[in-house]
């Protein structure tokens, strides 16, 4: 991320080019953005309340492909409906006691957060914390046991109406596991091409490799969990993931040593022609690939390797990606995630008895804000905080201009559609970039969505749009001064761990490609994301306050491990298997 080195100047020429546009990024915003119309159209003529949250959800169950948003639409309808049901006799038996009902927000909101942080439950858990703490809140406005069973089918509605929206949209028009693969593979040829020719910068090509394989291979699974293309296709695909990559890994090193351009000239056009072969849904040919002298850099003969590989006349054989459980390895050894999930759900409760004691219910988004809010370490959030304030205050922005200016002006609900459809394709084309600016989008979003979408019909009440601001504000600040002052977590030990891990990666590496070339490349990918996360780790250090942020000597010490580790790996990642010997 950019340092305060970067200047003012630096810092925006580093996000208009995160704002540039990338593959699928455009397909996958101006889907979210169709979607939350949607939302807003089914809202409205339904009177489903909160459809802020509702379209706040779609963000974050849309992926790229559409099997994995159409599984975690599923998951996610599936448990809000087992959370309702246990609600339902929960609630008559809280309704009475306001401190009940505080003791049950505070349980269920530290279990989930819990889950959210420890296992691969991860946001859906923040989301599901969300309605059951925004329901509980509600029931000190509600007289009767009866009524409040509605109003918690109407929080099951205010999820499970977007989820379904997702998964009829997906079915229709979604981007299926194997078109989005061979996308993703297609690029990464191309970048590569671009590379031997000098148009990208070595940058641009170990950001990718940094990546890994990991995305590409669940998209793989979902191919074949769904059975959407046939058995000899899939096998096809699982060895082009490996080759890919490791063609790309190659280029990088090319780059890296100083390029070659009279046999650089000679792969580029190759590589551009096995873009369009794979994204035709063929192998490229390998007859045209140069041969090349004994006196050709060892890197260039491991491109040549992966891109015949990549034709299909020969086998690296299978990788063997290793297996994760549901919950972390240490989630019930380290203190961290307990810690996190009783931080976030204080702030929630805090912020709840702040607008519950000013009798203000116009800022109830501070506590909706905390739960989707929720960071790990101090670097994270204060960088979060920047990115959510100035996407808050976008947002907000344009809710204000809309109630002022164009809201007067709406004659039905299909120019109210087409605002939020604009704004929703602001919001996902920044939250769907690179992390440095991500939660600025959801949160651009979601500002304007609370300033908008005050009822079931257009709103002019500008005093509620200030108050719903005033909230996302309070609940910020409240968030960052729990984060920052109660048990702060240095990012420190996550980079300690994956140096460690990284360091763990490269032992072996090199004797590996002799024997198992697969689980070579599929361990590369594995140390270039490990180093990766440790660099973004390093720059997320210095915006820790003094007294948490390690000592200077430390922090050298771990950037050296850092530099020393990345030579390590471009020095084992790249030999070619025909010099495997020579090790």
């Amino acid at each position: 991320m950019a340092t305060a080195e970067t200047g003012s100047l630096g810092l925006a020429r580093l996000v208009w080019q995160d704002l540039q546009p990338t593959p699928g990024r455009l397909a996958l915003s101006w889907r979210v953005a169709v979607l939350c119309a949607l939302m807003v159209l089914l809202a409205m003529n339904y009177g489903i309340p909160e459809s802020a949250v509702s379209c706040f959800v779609i963000f974050f169950v849309m992926k790229s492909d559409a099997g994995e948003s159409s599984v975690l639409a599923l998951a996610l309808v599936v448990l809000v409906s087992v959370v309702v049901l246990l609600m339902v006799p929960l609630i008559q038996v809280t309704i009475q006691f306001p401190a009940w009902r505080l003791l049950a927000m505070v349980l269920t909101s530290f279990v989930l957060l819990f889950l959210g942080v420890a296992s691969k439950l991860g946001p859906l858990g923040g989301i599901i914390a969300l309605v059951i703490a925004f329901v509980l809140t509600l029931l000190g406005y509600v007289p009767f046991g009866e009524i409040a069973t509605r109003a918690v089918l109407y929080a099951w509605l205010m999820t499970a109406s977007p989820m379904a929206l997702v998964l009829i949209f997906n079915l229709c028009f979604g981007l299926y596991p194997h078109k989005v693969l061979r996308r993703e593979l297609a690029a990464r040829l191309r970048l590569a091409a671009q590379g031997l020719q000098g148009q990208a910068d070595t940058q641009d090509l170990w950001d990718e490799l940094a990546l890994g394989v990991s995305a590409q291979q669940k998209r793989l699974g979902w191919i074949r969990l769904f059975h959407l293309r046939p058995a000899h296709e899939q096998a096809e695909l699982e060895q082009a993931i490996l080759n890919v990559y490791r063609a790309l890994l190659a280029v990088a090193v090319l780059r890296d040593q100083g390029l070659d351009t009279e046999q650089s000239a000679v792969f580029a056009p190759y590589c551009e022609r096995s873009a369009q072969a794979i994204e035709q849904g063929r192998l490229p040919s390998g007859q045209d690939l140069p041969e090349l002298s004994a006196s050709s850099a060892l890197a260039v003969q491991d491109l040549r390797d992966a891109l015949l590989a990549l034709s299909g006349a020969v086998s690296i054989g299978k990788a063997d990606p290793e297996k994760e459980s549901f919950m972390v390895p240490d989630a019930f050894r380290n203190p961290v995630y307990q810690h996190h999930a009783l931080k976030a759900t204080a702030a929630a409760v805090l912020c709840y008895l702040i607008y519950s004691a000013a009798d203000w219910q116009g800022i109830h988004t501070a506590m909706i804000t905390c739960y989707v809010a929720a960071l790990g370490s101090t670097g994270e959030t204060v960088h979060k905080l920047a990115l959510r304030i100035v996407g808050c205050l976008l947002g907000a922005a344009l809710g204000f201009v809309t109630i002022l200016f164009i809201m007067p002006y709406l004659q039905d609900i299909g120019a109210l559609m087409a605002l939020v459809f604009l704004v929703s394709l602001l919001g996902a084309w920044v939250f769907y970039g690179p992390e440095r600016i991500s939660y600025a989008g959801i949160q651009i979003a979601f500002a304007f969505y609370l300033v908008v979408l005050q009822g079931f019909g257009p709103s002019f009440d500008l005093d509620s749009a200030r108050d719903r601001v005033i909230g996302i504000l309070l609940g910020n600040a409240v968030m960052y001064l729990m984060f920052t002052q109660v048990w702060p977590v240095s990012i420190a030990g996550s980079v300690r761990q994956r140096l460690g891990k990284a360091a763990e990666g490269l032992v072996g590496l090199g004797a590996m490609w002799q024997t198992r070339p697969a689980q070579a490349v599929q361990q590369s990918a594995s140390v270039a994301q490990e180093l990766s996360a440790a660099k973004y780790g390093l720059a997320l250090m210095q915006l820790e306050p003094g007294g948490l942020r390690p000592e200077p000597a430390q922090i050298q010490a771990m950037q050296a491990q850092w530099q020393e580790l990345r030579q390590q790996f471009i020095g084992q990642a790249y030999v070619p298997v025909s010099d495997r010997q020579s090790d």
